[in-house]
Parts: C-alpha cells; structure tokens; sequence
C-alpha cells in the first residue's frame, strides 16, 4: 500500500528494487486466493470490505482529499479499524460468530486491540511531524508530542484494564503493553528511521513469538 502512490505516478520512475516489491506483492495473491476458497461468503465480503477501506486509504477518490489518507484527522483510526478488523473481527467470524452475536468479552477485546493500534502508531506520528502536510492534523499536530503521549498511555492503561478483566494470556498481553509504554515514551522527532521501522514494527512479531512459544 505504501509504495502504490509512487506506481500511479506518471513522475517516478520506479527502480529495480521497487519492481521486486511489486513482484513478490503480485505473487502473494496466488496463496491468498487459494486460502480464500477455505472462507465462506460472509468472511470473503467482510474481507473484501476491509480490503476497500485498505485501498481507499491510497487510491485517489475524494474531490478535495485525494484520499481517505489526507482527511484531516482520519488516518490514524483507519489504521486502527482495519487492524483491528484483520486480527480480531476477521477470526471471530470465521470461528462462525455473527457480528451480531459477539459478547460483552468480545466487543472489549476488539477495543482493547483498537487502543493499542492507535498507541502503536503514535510513535510513527511523531516521527513524521517533519514530513506531514499540516491539513493531516495528525494527533501530534493537534495535541503536540507530549499530549498525544499521554493520550498514548492513557489508551494502553484502559487497554490493561481491559486485558485483566478479560483474562486473555494476562501476564504476556501486559508485559506487550509495557514495552510498548517504553516505546511510545522514547519516541521522539529525532529517532531514527529504524526506531520505528524496525522496534516499534517488531512489537506484533514479538507478540507472535511469545504467544507461541511461551502462551
């Protein structure tokens, strides 16, 4: 998604190491189409719906706002939903629970993801308060970098909250939201690229790797 700005740009010419990118994106769909067959229709057109959202986010549409990226203060709860309805929505449904069906337990859990999205993503806000038109508003913008840490940790606090009243794999899921804390606390305008790109974009592998070997 990141790099499909620059494909529909008659202006850049895209690179060698680029059309590898392209390449591996373009053979990537061979598995997801065969692995969609395994998905009944309800799953494919929430799939479908996310994948929408996902293109909208890019793909020019709106007269004033290219994009639903460039309206003011939406960027980063597109983010969140779409992450949230990949990871947690998608499964539920696809473990036969209709929308309409979901408990108490479940609507929480689906926030608490929705929280710790949107904190994770603060880091990279800040660190592209250089880059970012100011017409974004992005929270940074808005809120200043303190603030919008604060409202960072605020998210993480009531997403633990939430995690020991679920009692979902409680001691990994809060040592998650500690290290994600120390990061959102350490970002800053002057990290480096790989601050984020790499500490911060690592925190969902971690995660994985704990869950797996540990939960």
């Amino acid at each position: 998604m990141k790099y499909i700005p620059l494909l529909v740009s008659p202006d850049y010419k895209i690179s060698i190491s680029l059309k590898l990118i392209y390449a591996l994106a373009l053979f990537s769909i061979i598995p997801v189409i065969y692995f969609l067959l395994y998905f009944d229709i309800y799953d494919i057109l929430f799939i479908i719906g996310l994948i929408t959202l996902t293109l909208l986010y890019v793909l020019p549409f709106l007269p004033r706002a290219k994009n639903l990226r460039d309206v003011s203060g939406l960027k980063i709860f597109i983010i969140a939903i779409v992450w949230s309805g990949t990871t947690v929505v998608l499964p539920l449904i696809s473990s036969e629970i209709a929308l309409s069906s979901f408990s108490t337990e479940e609507i929480l859990y689906i926030c608490s993801r929705f929280l710790i999205v949107v904190a994770l993503i603060i880091p990279f806000e800040i660190r592209d308060l250089r880059l970012d038109q100011i017409y974004l508003k992005t929270l940074p913008q808005v809120l200043g970098v303190s603030r919008s840490k604060i409202l960072a940790l605020s998210f993480l606090l009531l997403s633990m909250f939430l995690s020991s009243y679920l009692m979902l794999d409680t001691y990994i899921y809060i040592l998650m939201h500690f290290i994600i804390i120390i990061l959102v606390l350490k970002a800053n305008r002057q990290n480096s690229f790989y601050y984020t790109s790499f500490w911060v974009e690592v925190v969902p592998v971690l995660w994985f790797l704990l869950k797996y070997f540990i939960g």
